[in-house]
Formats: C-alpha cells, structure tokens, sequence
C-alpha cells in the first residue's frame, strides 16, 4: 500500500499540466502514487500523460466528461495510500508541501495549508495573509464562507471515504467540508508556508461557476443547514443565508433568519479560546451588523 496518493482530476489541462504534474511528482515522496483522471480532454492532455515517464504516475481516461465532483470521487475509489492530498490541474506544488502537511496531520483527519496566488505568467499577485484556523474554529468559519482551499487538502483516505466523496454540486469541495464538519471529522488550516502556487486564469473553472449566485442547490443548501443546526442550532432558511451573503454594493438584508444566523454564529463564538474567537468575531463583522 502506498502512504500517499495525490489525485488530478483534469480536462483540457494544457499548458498549466506539464509544471502541475513535474511540481508534484517532485513534492512526492517515493513510497506515493499520482493518480490522474483525464475528464474527457480534447486539448493533447491525454498524449502529454502518456509520455510522463514515472511508475509513480497511473492515468484514467473517462472518453466522455463527468464533471469534476463524479471525476474526484472516482479517483479516490482508486486510491491505495493510506493518506490522500489533492492538487487542480493547473497549479504548482511545492517542494516541501507534502512533509509539512503530513507531519500537520497528527490530531486531525483533515488538513489544509495556505496558497501564493500567481498569473496565467507566473507572476505572483500581492501576499494575502491566511491565519491558521483550529480544529474547533473551522466549522464556525464554514457557516460564513469556504475558507478551506482544496488543492492543499491532505487527510486520511478513511475521513475521506466516510463522506462518500463528491457531491454533485456547483461548490463539490464546500460541499464535502460542511459534511466533514457536521460529522464530526478535525479539520484545520495550517498556519505555515504556502505550499501550493494557485493560478489564476480566464479559463479556470472555478471563476466560470460563482456557486452564490446560484440560488438552486438543493445539495449544497442540505449540507449547509445540516453543519448551522449542529454547529449554532439554526433552523432557518439555509438558501436564505447562502445566496444573501451581505455585500457592499447592495442593500443589507432585512430577512430576519439573516440576523438569527449571524446572531448564532456570535454566540457560538464565545465558546472558542481567545485567540480563535477574535479571528472568527473579525470575520463576522465585516460581513454583518452585529
């Protein structure tokens, strides 16, 4: 059995893919398998695999596109390694991320570490700083927004295979982590060195599909209403919350469950040690009138 495998679910990876897959094969340690699923591609993703020359690299090819969250889910089904990291096609690994995360997971089952955001060029864009967030806060934060970057999730593949793996969804990584946190499962955010380059691009999926503005996912919004009653006891409208997030270019809410969610999420608040409660507090504010 491997200790890690690290998935890829990609389509029509090029160019980003060549540095994706020669970053993480670098990063990997040797006792570690890459598992890529080719999604369908048209773009020579699938001639560029074929000519990677590693045993730690094994290909799957669906002829036809599943999407990302049915494509994810199949290449856990593959998985040997008794962790499990995930990388997006058009991202850079670095070198150290793997040991870092691994070493981060004593007292977990889920770990997360923070991103450099660079250009379809390579060019990094300004620093954000990304405070590490405890096993404790992490639920909390959910309630307000996912906080948790998926190309930096390292876990045991058991945390994994107890959610059953993706969801169809418009937001499939949100998603898994409101059910990872309703189910109990330790999730943190890393408070250390970057250890993915996020690239940012006009052909990145995750631009084309601002899940909150969706307003229609049935998936999403159970997830969401099952982590608020569990973690603030919330039994409002979870479509209500999610798609009338405050913003500064519109008129604040008045729907009363609004100031109940965010009320709840206050007083839950209180329960986290100093520290984690002032970061969470921060966060609520800027987004509600408290």
């Amino acid at each position: 059995m491997a200790q890690l495998s690290v998935m890829i679910p990609v389509k029509n990876g090029m160019p980003y893919l060549k540095s994706t897959i020669a970053s993480t094969l670098f990063a990997m340690p040797r006792d570690s398998e890459l598992l890529v699923m080719d999604d369908g591609s048209t773009d020579g993703t699938g001639e560029f695999l074929a000519g990677v020359r590693d045993k730690r690299l094994k290909v799957f090819r669906n002829e036809e596109s599943v999407g990302v969250a049915a494509a994810g889910t199949a290449l856990l089904g593959h998985a040997s390694g008794e962790h499990v990291a995930r990388m997006d096609g058009d991202d850079i690994c670095l070198p150290w991320r793997f040991s870092v995360e691994r070493r981060a997971l004593k007292g977990a089952d889920i770990v997360f570490s923070p991103m450099l955001l660079i250009s379809a060029r390579n060019l990094p864009f300004r620093p954000q700083l990304e405070r590490g967030l405890s096993i404790d806060a992490v639920p909390l934060h959910l309630l307000l927004g996912n906080v948790l970057a998926n190309p930096t999730m390292y876990a045991t593949r058991a945390a994994l295979e107890s959610l059953n793996g993706y969801q169809k969804t418009h937001a499939e990584d949100y998603d898994m982590w409101l059910r990872a946190a309703t189910l109990g499962l330790r999730m943190r955010r890393l408070d250390a060195l970057p250890t993915v380059l996020y690239r940012r691009h006009s052909s990145q999926l995750s631009r084309s599909r601002p899940w909150d503005r969706k307003s229609d996912d049935v998936v999403l919004e159970q997830s969401f209403q099952a982590l608020a009653e569990a973690a603030i006891g919330f039994k409002g409208s979870a479509s209500t919350v999610l798609y009338n997030r405050p913003r500064s270019n519109q008129p604040y809410p008045t729907d009363p469950d609004i100031q109940d969610f965010a009320s709840g999420v206050l007083e839950a608040s209180a329960r986290l040690p100093k520290g984690d409660r002032r970061i969470l507090q921060a966060r609520l504010r800027a987004i509600y009138r408290l």
